[in-house]
């Protein structure tokens, strides 16, 4: 197939939707020829497009460009492709499912990024508004598509809430490649500490602020190792808060070598966010083995990969996951049990198994435009013989 892919963000995005662009991309050149229409630099098998930046902090630190729906850039790329893929709804998805639709040329459209996303990076917490943006990208963007991909059945079902007629289909990000999952889990050198990890963008939804003040509760809290990786804007809030409370926690960036070894060492992960489509750190720490704990949350699919009933915990409420937490690291044999379900799950979720669902998604997809469209030319013949 030829594939037009088109993203606003793609290299050094550091959300789950420009990640997981990345990775399939990377997968689905394998088999077939995937054309990125992203912003930024030119480079083989990608075309560049017009791009800006709200004057936004939380914009800059997510690393996040939107892209320009330039018509002449997209129709010349549509014309060569198969089968147009969309990966945001945004200024840019809303103009490419125009142009695809107008071109004849079937497109899927993703769905990797929700209101509340955008919102709680701006401090705004409005119901209603969320509600309004999700009946706004149904009108404008994916009811125009010729099918949607979700990451999970949550995600599909909160587009069907709001009206999303077209077909639509689940496809996981997948547990990611390239990361060994241990048999057995090793434990964490320094002494007889307890390494909790946490991983994602340092962000408003996300929630660390709730894992530092659990932290800081609990009954081990001075046997407690805490790890959040990540980049973004409330990295100086959130160092800021770990001192108040006076815990030595490692923040930032960390390499793929140095996210390797901590998975491996960590004794449990915990993911705090309260707005999640799927959850790809989550997905991460599972492929390696690592019990999980969730926020339990309603706007979060995460909740439903959580290690078992005992690894949820109360949203926002630290004192909950205080309490979770001194229970877990009380209950080796627990852990290890969760362990294995981890491993097992991912084992069902394998990145490749994704990447050929997508692939099964795009062949449906064709095929259903190739059904239409013989369908309307038996029906123009018909008219002109009546006629």
């Amino acid at each position: 197939m030829r594939i037009a892919f088109v993203t606003d963000t793609y290299e050094d995005g550091i959300g789950g939707g420009a990640v997981t662009a990345v990775r399939f991309v990377e997968a689905l050149r394998w088999r077939h020829e995937v054309t990125v229409l992203a912003t930024g630099s030119s480079a083989p098998g990608k075309v560049p497009i017009p791009g800006f930046q709200l004057p936004l902090h939380a914009m800059r630190e997510n690393h996040f460009t939107f892209g320009w729906p330039s018509r002449a850039v997209l129709e010349k790329a549509f014309a060569e492709a198969d089968i147009v893929h969309i990966n945001f709804p945004f200024i840019l998805g809303f103009g490419a499912v125009r142009i695809a639709r107008d071109m004849g040329v079937p497109a899927v459209a993703a769905f990797h990024v929700q209101p509340e996303n955008l919102l709680l990076n701006i401090r705004v917490t409005s119901r209603p508004l969320a509600n309004w943006m999700y009946r706004f990208w149904v009108r404008g963007f994916f009811q125009l598509a010729d099918g949607v991909v979700c990451p999970s059945t949550f995600a599909a079902e909160r587009l069907r809430a709001f009206g999303l007629t077209a077909p639509t289909w689940v496809v996981s990000n997948g547990a990611p490649p390239r990361r060994q999952r241990p048999a057995v889990r090793r434990a964490s050198q320094r002494g007889d500490s307890h390494l909790i990890l946490s991983v994602g963008r340092l962000a408003a939804e996300k929630r660390q602020d709730v894992l530092i003040d659990a932290v800081a509760r609990c009954r081990h809290r001075n046997r407690i190792r805490l790890v959040i990786a990540g980049a973004g804007p409330l990295e100086a809030a959130l160092r800021k808060r770990a001192r108040r409370h006076r815990l030595e926690v490692e923040f930032g960036y960390v390499s793929d070598q140095r996210l390797t070894q901590l998975l491996a060492e960590a004794q449990l992960f915990v993911h705090s966010s309260e707005v999640e489509l799927e959850g790809m750190a989550v997905l991460e720490a599972m492929a390696a083995g690592l019990p999980v704990l969730v926020a339990d949350a309603p706007n979060s699919a995460a909740r439903d990969v959580a290690s078992g009933p005992g690894f949820l915990f109360r949203p926002g409420d630290s004192a909950d996951l205080a309490a979770q937490i001194d229970r877990l690291l009380d209950a080796p044999v627990q852990l290890r049990e969760a362990s294995r379900r981890s491993l097992e799950w991912a084992a069902q979720h394998a990145f490749h198994r994704s990447t050929r669902n997508l692939e099964q998604v795009y062949e449906t997809v064709l095929q259903n435009a190739g059904t239409r469209r013989r369908r309307t030319a038996t029906q123009r013949h018909e008219q002109q013989g009546a006629a």
